[in-house]
């Protein structure tokens, strides 16, 4: 007879007892769970550090729309604390973009799967915020002791009717069941299924935040940017700066010399889009951290007696669906309410309730989803390092000089064709496909908060159909631009240099921007825009301006442009992207076009940018390279680069910022 119950064999009946071994996002969510169903629950952390926002960084994580409702399903007040707290990117286009010439590859709609199944819009949030929010509600719910910290659990113990848990200090804690949220490396999990290494995902990533806007912010949440054996990933956060990672295929263990985490990157990936680029350059090196990547094959035992397995410590994954702490809130979700049905069978009686049976039904309905989406996430993370643009890149001798022929790799045109086909269907299930099973304790609704304000909702379809409307609703400047790298003029004096630059964080920039009055480019006059020193350069060569579309952007508040360059009959030419244009004619031009003047190649090569209008800067110089740093404050006046024109706007709550080159 169990020691709770009487000698009529009556069980006493008192909350059932639960340990849950680690505070991270799936322990902390499970406990303000059953906190909220009358269960006593004691949650043991050994490092603190997280929760009190000390230590080590912790960089943002994504809490998509599938998470999100299962946190309102738990505790409404909780969800909407957090929904306040995190930066909405669910309402804007996302996607794939190729990480050379940020051209886009595959956009999602992540707004729409959601709103359809009455969803919240997915958020990005602090992880120190997130876990600080959910901590301080297990404690208001539970008490000062609902929370051990400095608890290094060391090991564990089944009885008949108990579980304990021993701690390093020697002292032993009993409940009725023992959960195992202690992440990757969980010891729970290594004392249920036995010692097995976790895999090495092949990759070592990169992460920093970066205090900078994209010119297309108000329209594009993230983005994964393609490359061969190698990606990068930006999601706006919120408060005028971007998370980003940025991943590279090496073995694992690898080490950077002191300071020199971002100069790699910069070799890595310097050659990328300058969405890339100037989030790499407007991050400080301290604030870049490394860590590689490593994930756990799927396993079919989740539990052995009284002690369960939960997030992480049963199926860890890879981060480029950005599911996996979504994954331990659902489950959190679904072990709370196996347990709470099982209470129910048991009379409320801890003594009679049927654990096997809990966590059978615990494991059936939660191991065909979390081993999925652990899939899927590890083949996002194929396709993201094996994508080729042209035919011949990455193969061996003359194979590897197809690539100048330009001719589109088959991989990418079937790969793209199959994801823009499939990818509506796996959104509204990755997204969506929990939400029967959440309907028992939320009734689905949306939030007028959730409803984008970048634009109005009407313009989705037009954004996902067109990247130039993407470019056109964009609240942004365009500059012609010649870079070079920090230090590489041909004499001192060709520069004007910011004495608080460093090689990483700068370049050599000279350059105007495009406005509404024509700016003239010719060879080294006072009265020219854009002076080039070069002897091919005519005195009045070729000239740049913008016109309006004669239409506002529908959905936006952002006046349409065209832009566009003229030749003035230079009888040595304008080059457009490597090709000369014909004698006088005009051309429209286009984010990311290389113009030339004078010769092709010629030693100043320019380049058409956007840049988000917070950026603007007037110490930038059409007559000199001028060192400009990335992220720098400025104030506009007392230089030659002029004002932007008509239509120019200034993003709520935003400072002026050098110009990213």
């Amino acid at each position: 007879m169990s020691p709770e119950c009487g000698p009529d064999g009556e069980c006493l009946e008192r909350p059932l007892r639960v340990l849950i071994a680690g505070a991270g996002i799936g322990g902390l969510v499970l406990a303000v769970a059953l906190l909220k169903k009358g269960f006593h629950v004691t949650v043991f952390e050994r490092d603190m550090t997280a929760i009190r926002g000390e230590g080590k960084y912790r960089g943002p994580i994504q809490v998509q729309s599938n998470a999100l409702g299962a946190l309102e399903a738990i505790d409404p007040e909780v969800a909407d604390e957090i929904m306040a707290e995190g930066c909405i990117t669910g309402d804007r286009i996302n996607g794939l973009c190729d990480g050379v010439t940020g051209d886009w590859y595959v956009k999602f709609d992540t707004f729409h799967p959601a709103v359809d199944k009455g969803l919240p819009i997915t958020r990005v949030i602090s992880r120190i915020t997130l876990q600080n929010i959910l901590a301080k509600a297990v404690l208001r719910y539970g008490g000062p002791d609902s929370i051990m910290g400095n608890s290094h659990v060391v090991g564990f113990q089944e009885e008949s009717s108990s579980v304990s848990l021993t701690l390093e200090d020697g002292s032993v804690h009993c409940g009725d069941v023992l959960v195992g949220a202690d992440g990757i490396w969980s010891k729970i999990r290594k004392a249920l299924v036995g010692e097995r290494d976790p895999n090495y995902s092949q990759y070592t990533c990169y992460t920093g935040i970066s205090d900078f806007t994209p010119a297309d912010i108000d329209v594009v949440g993230y983005r994964v940017f393609l490359g061969n054996s190698q990606y990068f990933v930006s999601s706006d956060v919120g408060g005028g700066k971007m998370q980003w990672y940025g991943f590279h295929k090496e073995p694992a263990g690898g080490t950077d010399t002191e300071g020199q985490r971002k100069a790699r990157l910069l070799k890595l990936f310097g050659h990328w889009s300058d969405n890339v680029v100037d989030l790499i350059k407007a991050t400080p090196e301290a604030d870049i951290l490394r860590r590689d990547i490593f994930d756990r094959a799927p396993v079919f035992k989740w539990s052995e007696g009284r002690t369960v397995l939960l997030g992480d410590s049963v199926h860890a994954m890879q981060p480029n669906l950005g599911q996996g702490g979504c994954m331990a809130i659902e489950d959190a979700y679904e072990l709370a309410n196996n347990l709470a049905d099982g209470m129910d069978r048991a009379g409320g009686q801890p003594a009679r309730l049927d654990v096997p049976r809990v966590f059978a039904e615990y494991q059936s309905h939660r191991m065909p989803r979390a081993s999925a989406i652990h899939g899927m996430a590890g083949m996002a993370a194929f396709m993201a390092s094996t994508y080729k643009a042209y035919l011949g890149e990455g193969l061996p001798g003359a194979l590897g000089g197809l690539v100048k022929l330009k001719i589109p790799h088959p991989g990418r045109v079937a790969g793209r064709i199959v994801m823009n086909l499939t990818m509506p269907a796996v959104l509204g299930w990755v997204l969506g496909g929990n939400t029967e099973n959440i309907e028992r304790s939320r009734v689905g609704h949306c939030r007028l908060n959730d409803q984008p304000h970048g634009f109005r909702e009407s313009s989705f379809p037009q954004f996902m159909a067109s990247d130039d409307a993407i470019v056109q609703a964009s609240n942004a400047e365009w500059l012609l631009l010649s870079v070079r790298e920090a230090g590489s003029g041909t004499a001192s004096s060709n520069a004007r240099v910011d004495p608080c630059a460093d090689a990483t964080s700068t370049s050599e920039a000279k350059g105007i921007y495009i406005t509404g009055e024509p700016s003239v480019i010719g060879r080294a006059r006072a009265d020219a825009h854009l002076s080039i020193d070069d002897g091919q350069v005519a005195p009045q060569h070729a000239r740049v301006w913008r016109t309006s579309a004669g239409t506002q952007m529908p959905g936006t508040s952002c006046p349409a442009y065209e832009y566009h360059v003229q030749d003035l009959g230079s009888d040595a030419g304008t080059w457009l992207n490597g090709r000369p244009l014909p004698r006088g004619s005009t051309e429209r031009l286009h984010p990311g076009d290389v113009l030339e003047f004078g010769r092709s190649p010629s030693p100043e090569v320019y380049r058409v940018k956007m840049q988000h209008v917070t950026l603007h800067t007037d110490a930038m110089s059409g007559h000199a390279f001028t060192t400009l740093v990335v992220g720098q404050k400025g104030q506009r006046g007392g230089g030659d680069g002029g004002a932007s024109g008509e239509g120019e706007g200034e993003a709520s709550g935003s400072s002026k910022r050098m110009v990213m080159v």
